[in-house]
């Protein structure tokens, strides 16, 4: 009995591009496009409707924009307990200010519009089976603006050692010993399966530590995690590395 297929909804306000991304989405024998939506308010009933395991979510549209439609696709899985449907950000403004609000809005990924179609697959598949990544392009901004926030926070210049965000502190205190180093290594770019190779783990057990990291820090994706680990100090730049597994 073959496995089944992931579930997609595409939202975007221009329908030549839905229509694209279903074309790339639908050749691939586990993917299916199951619902399109022109503004976010749409993509919210069509959700509703259609059940799908992943959003792929234009950032500007009309009527909804797609923050606000993640915000309140993660307020719902918050309050339902569930994960699903993860949402994965698409947009033609690579921008620090965008890159960091789908973060805060709970996106588990995001992309350019311009990415390579195998990339585009490849995302899909990686945030459905619960990691997390971001455009490698928009990966260097995010942290490049994570470390200036530190930086403003501590009061110190470009020359100096930016100082560990300290509202982190309490938080990371209730991490154990080994809910830190599944943070440190998800922040350095290894996804659950990496994880497990180097832990010498199953995939469930590292699903499970995960699980507990974002629970107790509040979070509700690992990409919000990686921006934790920076804005604490438990990982500096330089030290990461973004993994794309197929």
């Amino acid at each position: 009995m073959s496995e089944p297929k992931i579930r997609i909804l595409v939202a975007d306000d221009q329908g030549v591009i839905r229509m694209g991304l279903a074309m790339i989405l639908d050749h691939e024998p586990d993917l299916t496009t199951v619902a399109q939506a022109g503004d976010g308010e749409e993509a919210l009933r069509l959700i509703d409707q259609y059940d799908p395991d992943v959003v792929l979510m234009d950032i500007r549209m009309p009527v909804m924009d797609g923050l606000v439609a993640t915000e309140r696709i993660t307020a719902a899985n918050k309050a339902a307990g569930r994960s699903k449907p993860a949402v994965l950000v698409l947009t033609t403004f690579d921008d620090e200010a965008y890159v960091l609000s789908a973060v805060r809005a709970g996106a588990s990924g995001f992309l350019l519009k311009d990415t390579d179609p195998d990339l585009l697959v490849s995302a899909v598949r990686a945030v459905h089976r619960g990691d997390s990544l971001v455009d490698p392009a928009s990966t260097r901004v995010l942290l490049e603006r994570c470390v200036e926030l530190e930086r403003q926070i501590g009061g110190t210049t470009a020359a100096a050692p930016a100082q560990p965000d300290a509202r982190w502190a309490g938080m990371l205190s209730q991490l154990s010993e080994r809910e830190r180093e599944i943070l440190v290594w998800m922040a350095r770019g290894l996804s659950n399966r990496d994880l497990a190779s180097k832990l010498f783990v199953s995939e469930t057990t590292v699903k499970t530590h995960v699980s507990s990291v974002l629970s107790k820090l509040g979070l509700s994706s690992r990409v919000q995690a990686v921006v934790v680990a920076y804005e604490a100090g438990v990982v500096r730049p330089g030290e990461a590395e973004v993994r794309w597994d197929a």
